[in-house]
């Protein structure tokens, strides 16, 4: 799986799309952890605008990114993020755990100033 992405500044944003479930989260997250390994200086956006439904397996992938980031002194962040995925952020209260911001663009001025 090849994932969409761009680098702006200090950020490589990851654009997530359909649905992040058992069958996606795997390739998904190994895809993402080499990523960490090649840009070892930049933080994280995980734009979640065309993500229709996520499982526990894709809720997997921001926690263990999360983690690794943290580690390593670096961010992962997530932005558009609709009301069904937030919900699901909130059932498992996870919404304190990350910055959660409305749009890439109020994600990347908090991560400019990191």
């Amino acid at each position: 799986m090849e994932l969409n992405l761009k680098k702006n500044g200090n950020a490589i944003i990851i654009y997530l799309e359909g649905r992040l479930d058992v069958h996606l989260s795997a390739d998904i997250e190994k895809e993402i952890n080499k990523l960490i390994s090649t840009e070892s200086t930049s933080h994280f956006i995980l734009n979640l605008k065309d993500v229709e439904y996520m499982s526990s397996s894709g809720l997997r992938i921001f926690v263990s990114t999360m983690r690794i980031l943290k580690e390593r002194k670096r961010k992962l962040v997530l932005c558009n993020m609709n009301s069904a995925v937030r919900k699901i952020f909130e059932v498992v209260e996870l919404t304190d755990m990350f910055d959660i911001f409305n749009n890439e663009n109020e994600a990347l001025e908090f991560l400019k100033n990191l």
